[in-house]
């Protein structure tokens, strides 16, 4: 087998960021193919990796699509003429070869959330012709795919052809789940330990960008719970940003003690396996990894229609599906019904057992495959 150079590009890498961990997987799983691989990005939080190389290069802007943009031409100033294969990006930048979708099409997300002034500003400008640097008609960039939605967006608002798009599944990595199940005792414990008696329920909420998962909205749907729910329920956010608005929030509406924020963790199965409900409520979301790693810990989920893999949770019969456009009352009357049913029991087997007959985990060898298909095409071309 022919060893490639491959170049890795995410705009910025911290250790709990969904996007994050599946750019680091799958670059392992090329470095592990005997790949020469190299990942560049703007800042890197945490523990290098030993069998890939890590460049930190320049990103540094005013503005948010300032700083994506002087990401991509800080990129092909480290890339030219280095010999690299094959270019991946996580990132929506010029000159990719291939590019993994992290994130919802921008102008659809604009057109179905934004005022028609929000398109005059810099700021739209900018990422739009991001977004066309990979989906423009004129790119032969080849999109990697996991929340399958989203490909007729990219197509209606760019012309994709839609034989650039790989669709695959889920990266889900299920080891970490079941490596370590906790024991009933081990959950009583964590269930003492956050200050739950054993008839309260326990709200979960797992991800990083607080403001996109619509934590304000799983709030406001804790405070608005009939009384006898209400007192017995508590909401757990587990993940890294600022917290502070969102405790105002829940102490403006009567629930402060009952919304805690616990940070980023690394045993984050114990939380999924004790907890009676994953609420997920997100604004905006092309996947949305927690949804099916809370099923196959036999979790029940509540989540928004617009995210990517909220299908996974109507096809299994996991829970409930709050439908767009979103209405909060809508939300509130869910979730209320969801802790009072009876079926919480069947939505929780239903869960595991569509995550045991269903591929939700190859993601990371197929998306290998593509790069280094890729990498052989590019290396052939005159």
């Amino acid at each position: 087998m022919s060893k490639y150079k491959l170049a890795f590009a995410l705009v910025k890498y911290f250790k709990f960021g969904g996007v994050q961990r599946t750019a680091l997987r799958i670059a392992d799983e090329c470095a592990r193919r005997g790949h020469d691989v190299h990942f560049f990005t703007g800042e890197w939080s945490g523990q290098r990796p030993t069998e890939l190389r890590v460049h930190v290069i320049d990103t540094k802007a005013f503005t948010n699509h300032g700083s994506r943009k002087k990401f991509g031409t800080s990129l092909r100033q480290a890339t030219t003429n280095q010999g690299f294969d094959c270019i991946t990006g996580f990132t929506k930048i010029p000159s990719l070869d291939v590019y993994y979708v992290g994130e919802t099409c921008y102008a659809a997300r604009v057109d179905e959330t934004k005022r028609c002034v929000y398109k005059f500003l810099p700021r739209y400008w900018g990422l739009k012709k991001l977004e066309k640097a990979v989906f423009g008609d004129d790119s032969d960039t080849e999109i990697i795919l996991v929340a399958y939605g989203e490909r007729d967006k990219f197509i209606h608002y760019y012309g994709t052809d839609s034989g650039r798009f790989h669709l695959l599944p889920p990266g889900i990595n299920k080891n970490r789940l079941i490596r370590n199940i906790p024991t009933e005792n081990e959950k009583s414990t964590l269930r003492d330990k956050l200050g739950l008696a054993s008839d309260d329920y326990m709200l979960l909420n797992v991800g990083s960008r607080f403001k996109t998962k619509g934590i304000d909205r799983a709030i406001i749907a804790l405070a608005t719970l009939p009384e006898d729910l209400k007192q017995r329920s508590k909401l757990f956010v587990v993940g890294d940003d600022n917290a502070k608005p969102f405790i105002t929030l829940a102490k403006t509406r009567g629930v402060g003690d009952q919304v805690i924020f616990v940070g980023a963790c690394e045993n984050i199965a114990d939380y999924y396996y004790t907890a009676d409900l994953l609420i997920h409520p997100s604004y905006t979301e092309s996947a949305g990894a927690t949804l099916i790693e809370a099923m196959i810990c036999g979790l029940p989920v509540l989540v928004t229609e617009n995210c990517g893999f909220a299908f996974h949770v109507g096809n299994a019969r996991a829970g409930m599906i709050c439908p767009s456009p979103f209405r909060q009352d809508t939300l509130n009357k869910m979730l209320a019904e969801m802790l009072a049913s009876n079926e919480r029991s069947q939505w929780s087997s239903n869960g595991s057992a569509y995550c045991e007959r269903t591929d939700l985990y190859s993601l990371v060898e197929g998306a290998a495959d593509v790069i280094i298909a890729r990498a052989a095409r590019n290396r052939g071309k005159p």
